[in-house]
C-alpha cells in the first residue's frame, strides 16, 4: 500500500476524492484519500494558528507581503549574479592581457613579425581578445587583479545573505499558498456535503 509521507516543513495538498474516483480509482484509495486529506488539513490548520493567520484578510495581507520580499531578494540575487560574472570575465582578462603583454612587445620588435605570429598565435590572439573586450567596455585603466577579488568576495557574500532571504521567502510562500488552496478546496467539499444531508 501506499505510504502518505509528510514532512515536517510541507504542507501536501488535498487530494480531489471525488474525481479520482470518477476516474476510476477504487474504495482502498478513497478511504486512503480521506485519512491523507485529513492530515493535510490538519498539517494546514497548525500551520495558520501558529502564524496566526485564522482569517482571509490576514492570510492575503501575509501572500502579498511574502511575494513582493521573494520578488525583491530575486531581483537582487539576478542582479549580483550579473556583477559577479562581469567580474570574473574582467578578471579572466586582466589575467590574460598581462601574462602575454610580454609577447606582444616581442611581436612589436620581431624582425620576422609574420613568423612570429604563426609560432605565438594563442598568445596574441589572447591579448587582443582582452584588449578588445576592455575596449567594448570602455576599460582604460586596468583594475587590480586583487581588487577585482576582494569585490567577488564580497558579492558572493551579498549574493548568499539574499538567497537565504529568498530561500526563506519561497518556502514559506509555498505553506502558505498551499494552505490557502487546502481551505479553498476543503469549503468547496463541505458545501456539497452539507446539501445533500
Amino acid at each position: 500500500k501506499p505510504k502518505a509521507q509528510f514532512k515536517q516543513d510541507t504542507i501536501g495538498k488535498l487530494i480531489d476524492i471525488h474525481a479520482k474516483l470518477a476516474a476510476g480509482k477504487g474504495t482502498g484509495y478513497e478511504r486512503w484519500a480521506k485519512k491523507y486529506n485529513l492530515k493535510a488539513m490538519a498539517q494546514t490548520l497548525i500551520l495558520l494558528q501558529e502564524k496566526d493567520l485564522l482569517n482571509e484578510d490576514a492570510l492575503n495581507q501575509r501572500i502579498a507581503e511574502l511575494e513582493t520580499k521573494y520578488h525583491d531578494a530575486l531581483a537582487v540575487v539576478k542582479d549580483l549574479e550579473g556583477r559577479m560574472k562581469f567580474n570574473k570575465e574582467l578578471r579572466y582578462h586582466v589575467a590574460a592581457y598581462t601574462s602575454t603583454k610580454g609577447i606582444v612587445q616581442q611581436f612589436n620588435t620581431a624582425k620576422r613579425p609574420v613568423a612570429f605570429e604563426e609560432q605565438h598565435r594563442a598568445e596574441l590572439t589572447a591579448y587582443r581578445a582582452a584588449a578588445a573586450y576592455f575596449k567594448a567596455n570602455n576599460l582604460t585603466k586596468l583594475p587590480s587583479p586583487k581588487k577585482l577579488e576582494a569585490e567577488y568576495a564580497q558579492l558572493a557574500s551579498e549574493k548568499a545573505k539574499f538567497y537565504e532571504q529568498y530561500k526563506e521567502a519561497k518556502e514559506e510562500l509555498l505553506k502558505l499558498k498551499t494552505a490557502k488552496q487546502n481551505v479553498a478546496s476543503f469549503f468547496r467539499e463541505e458545501e456539497p456535503a452539507q446539501q445533500e444531508r
